[in-house]
């Protein structure tokens, strides 16, 4: 039986309407989201485009998060569930993936939530602009669904390319951004599920900044990248967020960083991106001593794992920066 048609859930076939080609696709990572699964779900369900499907990845969760999945697919057949052992978000979202049926791809992360209009308005602007590739704006909330911090991609790429809503672009434009300025996650991107199947890209299997090989390669392999000077997207900060905790497990961040380097050399655009690259590893290498409990020992990983040129760049930042970033003391005497 053909993959597109079947849920793990009890090996049932999923519940679709005859004839309901869906226009957009929307993959959602979900392990132990109970607090928030419902609030995601519920801006799904409510969506104005209607031509839609939800693929709910479930990945191994432990508390309540399936039962709350099953009453919804039984509020709404556009909620498809497909359970997995617990692999991480990577690896769950590549499973959403063989599923997806739509002509657009989007991701939703089960602690965020996405505006009423957000797909109506990402698919109508894709098709109009002929992108492969559309970002967007999103807001920063807190739990309690209060905005505070809003991210426009604009702001970011204005000091090397001039973007503009209705005018395509392609990574050579923002050569200089190319690994950040788009920012690096999956989510407030807007993808041509074409561009997804015929370049093979995929979710790395890290626990930790899995987005970036399927985020960068998307983002080099568009022909076309739109923009959307609108905040679609809702992305919840609360304690448990990735990048708010701290812990040594987030050490995996080389192999993450590893997996974008070998798309490169693979693809053939290592030597062209050599010093964007560097730099972005860079500037990970320092946000990341916030996010591990011991500093030290990341920077002991850098010297034996990044290059000669990433490790100098790293150690003149630090030099630059270091009263700032709560690093070790025994670091400042070894600088």
């Amino acid at each position: 039986m053909h993959i597109s048609q079947v849920s793990t859930v009890n090996n049932t076939p999923f519940k679709t309407k005859k004839n309901c080609n869906p226009k957009v696709s929307v993959i959602i990572p979900i392990y132990n989201q109970e607090k928030f699964l419902a609030k995601a779900l519920d801006s799904l369900i409510n969506q104005t485009l209607k031509e839609t499907e939800f693929l709910c990845v479930n990945d191994g969760s432990k508390d309540g998060s399936l039962k709350i999945l099953e009453e919804y697919r039984n509020k709404d057949n556009r909620i498809k569930i497909i359970n997995q052992k617990n692999q991480g978000a990577g690896p769950a979202r590549n499973q959403g993936l063989k599923f997806a049926t739509g002509d657009y791809i989007a991701f939703l992360d089960p602690d965020d939530y996405l505006e009423k209009d957000a797909l109506k308005t990402l698919y109508k602007q894709a098709k109009q602009q002929k992108c492969d590739l559309l970002v967007f704006d999103f807001k920063r909330c807190n739990e309690d669904g209060k905005t505070v911090g809003e991210y426009h991609i604009k702001d970011f790429l204005k000091s090397i390319f001039e973007i503009k809503e209705n005018e395509n672009f392609n990574w050579r434009d923002i050569k200089a951004g190319v690994f950040g300025k788009l920012f690096p996650a999956s989510w407030n991107k807007f993808y041509k599920k074409d561009l997804i199947k015929e370049n093979k890209l995929y979710f790395s299997k890290t626990s930790l900044a899995e987005d970036m090989n399927f985020v960068f390669g998307a983002t080099l392999k568009a022909k076309n990248i739109g923009y959307l000077n609108k905040s679609l997207y809702n992305y919840t900060v609360h304690e448990k967020s990735a990048t708010r905790v701290v812990s040594d497990k987030n050490l995996c961040i080389f192999k993450a960083i590893d997996s974008v380097r070998r798309m490169l050399e693979k693809n053939g655009l290592y030597n062209d991106l050599a010093k964007e690259f560097d730099d972005f590893v860079v500037w990970l290498m320092i946000f990341h001593t916030k996010l591990v409990k011991s500093p030290q020992k990341l920077l002991n990983r850098c010297e034996n794992i990044l290059s000669l040129n990433q490790n100098k760049i790293l150690k003149e930042e630090l030099k630059k920066n270091y009263q700032i970033l709560s690093i070790l003391e025994g670091l400042k005497k070894k600088l």
